[in-house]
């Protein structure tokens, strides 16, 4: 990521090589905030954001959690299967290019794992305060509004939404070589751009960004970004775009 100013009032780049990094059983993660044994002051969420996790996981590695309350979380398949073991609430598989909502409510135990024994499952996990605390839990495997659209499809076709079960606003959208997107009006205090694959030039404030790389701004900040832009003679970009009360 090339450097942009990041004074008061104006966006707050987060590159992929000043975030947090751990591997353990078979599962490398690169965290955007503290987190475990991590710990940043200066990166402790982002409004209602506690968790943005970018994980690769090894064949038939395996997550046993334990039990985990009152937030509302959504993960997103990039790569392989996931397989999740929700205890009563039951047992569902996401292929690539899906999405599992999990609402903790008061207090659910989660068991991930690879779905597969051969090939390798990348998924990014987000973690969110929740509207109410110790409500019931629930899973749902949440169908996209689209998929995520051409950008020379339109800009209104070109951003698809998750769904979430509070007022955040997710939505993915890819951008071919050579190609740019106006972002959508911000609906949230907190916005959080992250690049899922690829490379992007957010403008302003004039910033290139690469997988792994994320840029955050307040509602009222200058310069926020506006257009993204996929350079010419690059791949695909897959972008990820989230509002967040704060």
């Amino acid at each position: 990521m090339s450097a942009a100013g990041d004074g008061p009032g104006a966006p707050r780049p987060r590159p992929a090589a000043a975030r947090f990094h751990s591997r353990a059983g078979g599962i490398e993660a690169v965290e955007a905030f503290s987190r475990g044994d991590a710990f940043d002051r200066e990166w402790m969420g982002w409004g209602a954001l506690r968790v943005l996790s970018r994980q690769d996981w090894a064949p038939a590695a395996v997550c046993d959690e334990g039990r985990v309350a009152n937030m509302e979380r959504l993960l997103l398949v990039l790569e392989g299967a996931l397989d999740a073991d929700c205890g009563d609430l039951g047992r569902v598989r996401v292929d690539a290019g899906g999405a599992l909502w999990i609402g903790a409510g008061h207090g659910l135990a989660v068991r991930l794992a690879n779905a597969s024994i051969s090939a390798r499952l990348r998924l990014v996990e987000l973690w969110m305060r929740p509207e109410h605390v110790n409500a019931v839990p629930a899973v749902a495997v949440p169908v996209p509004a689209a998929d995520p659209g051409d950008a020379a499809a339109g800009a209104g076709a070109a951003w698809a939404a998750l769904p979430l079960h509070r007022r955040a606003r997710v939505a993915r959208a890819r951008l071919a070589p050579g190609q740019a997107l106006d972002l959508p009006p911000s609906e949230g205090a907190h916005c959080w751009l992250e690049v899922l694959d690829g490379e992007v030039a957010a403008d302003p404030p004039g910033l290139r960004l690469g997988p792994g790389d994320g840029i955050a701004w307040r509602a009222g900040d200058a310069d926020v970004p506006a257009t993204l832009a996929n350079p010419r003679g690059a791949g695909h970009a897959d972008v990820l775009l989230l509002a967040l009360p704060a």
